[in-house]
């Protein structure tokens, strides 16, 4: 429920942190597609904020893969 109740940038910090918790590795294979499918929003939006957490320093894009750094 509280997932809700969260900005969408925040939502997909912490669905990064979870399936990387899960998969027992700081890099998580998926595409944007993926991700807006599961946060029930679109890929432009994911891609967008995606790109503004890789500007501050918190993940890595890869082809197909997140990494993440802190």
């Amino acid at each position: 429920d509280n997932l809700a109740f969260m900005n969408m940038d925040e939502r997909l910090m912490n669905y990064i942190i979870d399936k990387s918790k899960i998969n027992h590795s700081k890099e998580i294979h998926t595409t944007h597609q993926e991700i807006a499918y599961d946060l029930h929003t679109s890929r432009v939006v994911v891609s967008r904020l995606l790109k503004a957490l890789e500007n501050g320093g918190k993940i890595r894009l890869h082809r197909a893969s997140i990494e993440l750094l802190k």
